[in-house]
């Protein structure tokens, strides 16, 4: 299929992966939706891109489904991504089976849904294992119902590496340090969302039948907590350390900013518990080009953390 046929719709267009995803397929020549809360941040943030005359704005949220069931129409693919912070754990399986169906049903042939490493490594435990599993179940559910006119891609991501602006980036500001329960030694893995970006714009791209019903696992490096100091510490020209708190602290201090427990506890997991047992270079035969390291990421967003 030529990119000239395709036009793609995008939600959680203006977040760092939705965003991406956008100006890559722009950059292609290929007619893009992005469907947005915010019209004004929008076009802010899509000036050079609405001037091509391949994007087009749609307002809406994901409790809008009749906006979405007229806006899908016509669309050739959708790339699906939905928050799971701050809402009921069946909310995502129950947004993205609905978004789905209609989809299909308005004659989308191929889904990318963006889920979590969390799924293959630990299934339903955790509830962000859970929410992605949940509605992964749905989605390949809806594929297989016609499976010749259906597709399916499924992004696994490990640990983003903008997390690091939720905590970690005030006490490396304030006190040099990188705080977590987790042992020094324990591991995590981590991607740059430009990396998850990259690989949707080119699924998205490509055809339909090159990645039908594959899931691809994303990490970049596996660091311990003492290793992504060392690496703060070499980019920002300033020692950074690794200082472990108790279990009890962690879960006290994240509950102070309004976290829910199921989501400070599925965080405590995850810190001494590696979500993303291994790294995927091989996702470079996708997106033509080595996966980002964390010195990249850290490099490019340096102001935020001086």
């Amino acid at each position: 299929m030529s990119s000239s046929k395709e036009r793609v719709f995008v939600t959680a267009a203006t977040g760092n992966i939705g965003s991406g995803v956008v100006r890559g397929l722009i950059k292609r020549g290929i007619d893009t939706t992005a469907y947005i809360r915010d019209e004004q941040k929008a076009k802010d943030l899509f000036k050079d891109e609405l001037n091509t005359g391949h994007l087009t704005v749609v307002v809406g949220t994901y409790s809008s489904v009749d906006i979405f069931t007229k806006a899908i129409q016509g669309h050739t693919r959708l790339f699906l991504l939905f928050a799971a912070s701050g809402t009921r754990p069946a909310s995502m399986s129950e947004i993205k089976g609905t978004f789905a169906k209609i989809a299909f049903e308005q004659g989308v042939r191929q889904i990318v849904d963006i889920s979590s490493a969390f799924v293959s490594s630990y299934g339903r435990k955790g509830i962000i294992g859970y929410m992605h599993f949940a509605a992964e179940e749905k989605l390949w559910t809806l594929a297989d119902e016609n499976s010749e006119e259906r597709s399916l891609v499924v992004l696994r991501p490990g640990s983003f590496m903008s997390n690091h602006f939720m905590g970690d980036v005030h006490h490396i500001k304030d006190s040099n340090k990188i705080v977590s329960c987790g042992l020094p030694s324990s591991t995590m893995t981590w991607i740059d969302t430009k990396d998850i970006s990259d690989c949707a714009v080119i699924v998205l791209s490509e055809s339909v039948e090159k990645h039908d019903r594959n899931v691809y696992e994303m990490g970049s490096e596996t660091l311990s907590n003492e290793q992504r100091a060392a690496v703060f510490t070499k980019v920002l020209g300033k020692p950074i350390i690794y200082e472990q708190q108790s279990m009890e602290d962690f879960y006290k201090t994240h509950i102070s900013f309004g976290m829910s427990h199921s989501f400070v506890y599925n965080f405590a997991l995850a810190s001494s518990k590696n979500i993303c047992e291994t790294t995927t270079p091989e996702i470079a035969l996708i997106i033509g080009r080595p996966l980002r390291t964390l010195e990249h990421w850290v490099r490019e967003n340096i102001k935020s953390f001086e």
